[in-house]
């Protein structure tokens, strides 16, 4: 995936990016069952791509319910398929609540920021 790739509906944008060799899907809008397949098909693709793993970033998702959680299962369950590491961005409630509440939150690799997460991603120096 060397090319960002752009997807726009009504209700959703999703962008997908390679930043520094990990694929990030930046989903923007609702996460719903009229949209999560989209989303469930750019996670999709950037699972089959080159890199070590795949960071979703939740910033602008502006609705999150039981779907968005099935979602993030679902990818969750093909990054273990892909043996990648699957890192979350959803610094905002709308969709960090529904997390913890429900537990997945426990689960996932869960950020505050696409930089936090790409950190994760880098190996600490050994002195």
């Amino acid at each position: 995936m060397n090319e960002d790739q752009f997807r726009e509906s009504p209700l959703l944008t999703v962008r997908t990016a390679d930043v520094a060799g990990v694929v990030v899907v930046a989903v923007e809008g609702e996460i719903d069952v009229d949209t999560a397949d989209e989303v469930l098909d750019a996670l999709r693709a950037g699972f089959a791509a080159d890199g070590p793993a795949l960071v979703a970033d939740l910033t602008l998702v502006s609705f999150f319910g039981s779907t968005g959680i099935s979602t993030l299962i679902t990818a969750h369950e093909m990054a273990d398929e892909h043996s990648k590491d699957f890192h979350v961005v959803a610094p905002q409630r709308a969709v960090k609540r529904p997390l913890q509440v429900t537990g997945v939150a426990d689960v996932l690799l869960l950020h505050d920021s696409v930089d936090e997460a790409l950190s994760a991603l880098r190996p600490v120096p050994s002195e």
